[in-house]
């Protein structure tokens, strides 16, 4: 629980660094003139690497790289299709206009890549792993349930964990294999209320 703790802090004074540097950097904003929402960033040596949403777009979840956070390039994309399903193919009436993917997580272990993120259209969580982040190919595992607006940690003693949730935060380890939670390891809430510091008027589903 120590690891994980430590590990929201460091993410939050990461995102302060990288703030102030682009200021010294005397970046202007925006920084990109397009829409990237829900940013997930790694800095792996000298590059750094940043994920976004592509909603029910295709190819989707767009990786781009930055030497100083400032100059950004789309170098890949983690995938082509995310599925097979009437809803993205725009047959017999139906859309997923809004759905699609949401909220990657992006992270670095042990030489390789991992994007994760979810899907309301298909109810799934997807993790796509590769060693070669801007050529590819990526591998992927797809299981339920979709764990809305997660984070993938890796803790040093070998374990992996999902962080998800909004009202409720809430903590599941994974298999070894990533290849969905661990049946054996219950669920535990980490955060009751995420919106109790925001007051009444800010609610976040639970």
């Amino acid at each position: 629980m120590r690891n994980i703790i430590a590990f929201v802090i460091l993410t939050t004074l990461n995102c302060l660094f990288h703030s102030v540097f682009a200021q010294q950097l005397k970046a202007q904003n925006p920084i990109i003139f397009a829409d990237v929402p829900d940013m997930s960033m790694v800095r792996v040596g000298d590059l750094y690497y940043m994920s976004s949403t592509t909603m029910h777009m295709s190819p989707g979840v767009p990786i781009m790289k930055s030497s100083d956070l400032i100059n950004w390039s789309i170098v890949n994309y983690v995938y082509d299709t995310l599925a097979d399903v009437d809803e993205l193919n725009l047959k017999n009436g139906k859309q997923a206009y809004g759905q699609g993917t949401w909220a990657s997580s992006m992270r670095y272990h042990n030489g390789v890549f991992y994007v994760s993120t979810f899907a309301q259209t298909t109810g799934k969580t997807y993790i796509y792993s590769t060693k070669d982040v801007e050529k590819g190919p990526w591998k992927v595992k797809a299981f339920k349930p979709g764990f809305h607006d997660h984070s993938l940690f890796f803790d040093d003693d070998g374990k992996v964990y999902m962080v998800y949730g909004g009202g409720k935060i809430r903590l599941v380890e994974m298999k070894p294999d990533l290849s969905g939670p661990d049946p054996a390891v219950p669920e535990r809430i980490i955060i009751e209320n995420a919106s109790l510091p925001s007051g009444e008027k800010i609610g976040l589903p639970s």
